[in-house]
């Protein structure tokens, strides 16, 4: 059985140097690329298991690659190695897609078991990646995109989203989807439903996907192929 794939992206030849002799010496295989281009490429070519992917790369963005890999629901890990450390570079490579985040500068053995986790956890299977009309969903980094486009959903968005996508052409009342998102007995004031659905209509915009409102019956979602049936 072939030992797990590994591909670096990284620029920076001292740094993809170091990262993939690390790896060989574990019994990876590994390959490296220096653009974004040949990282397409190879990953188009090879399939990796793995990628480290750094941020800023001569061609192009990291996190703009990652969610067209997502996109094209490419099961292999992500970890990001970038030299953007905030709270936010993070949250913004976690919600591209990946499935973990290092920032340099970095102890090897910190990322050689972060590396070790992920592929533990197996290529991402069905229960993570899937889609719903239009949409694409990764379940695990709770992120929805549409023709690519990251809808950047909040907490309760996104969970508004699944449960009309969970029925679609189906009505909720404000007072369902109270409850069920809230986890709690609708208020007499529903203006918390009103104001998500109006923000999820404004990312849901040129995507295929619209939410309707029927006076008495509530919201429903539908797309191009899914009529209104009610």
């Amino acid at each position: 059985m072939n030992s797990p794939l590994i591909l670096v992206v990284e620029d920076d030849k001292n740094i993809s140097r170091a990262t993939s002799a690390m790896l060989e010496l574990e019994g990876y295989r590994v390959y490296t690329a220096d653009t974004l281009t040949e990282g397409e490429a190879l990953a188009e070519k090879y399939n990796p298991d793995l990628t480290v992917l750094d941020i800023m790369l001569p061609d192009g963005n990291g996190l703009d690659y990652c969610r067209a890999l997502r996109s094209r629901n490419n099961g292999g890990r992500i970890l990001f190695l970038s030299a953007l450390n905030t709270h936010e570079d993070v949250v913004n490579g976690l919600r591209a897609g990946g499935d973990d985040y290092l920032s340099k500068p970095y102890l090897t053995d910190e990322l050689l078991l972060r590396i070790k986790a992920l592929l533990r956890r197996g290529r991402i299977g069905a229960d993570e990646l899937g889609s719903t009309g239009p949409l694409l969903w990764n379940r695990l980094s709770r992120q929805v995109t549409a023709c690519g486009r990251d809808l950047l959903l909040t907490p309760h968005e996104y969970a508004i989203l699944e449960l009309l996508c969970g029925e679609p052409g189906r009505y909720f009342t404000p007072e369902e989807i109270y409850k069920a998102v809230w986890n709690t007995e609708p208020l007499e004031n529903l203006s918390p439903v009103h104001n998500h659905i109006y923000s999820l209509r404004q990312k849901l915009a040129g995507s295929g996907a619209e939410i309707r409102s029927a006076r008495s019956r509530g919201y429903m979602i539908c797309w191009e192929n899914k009529k209104n049936t009610g």
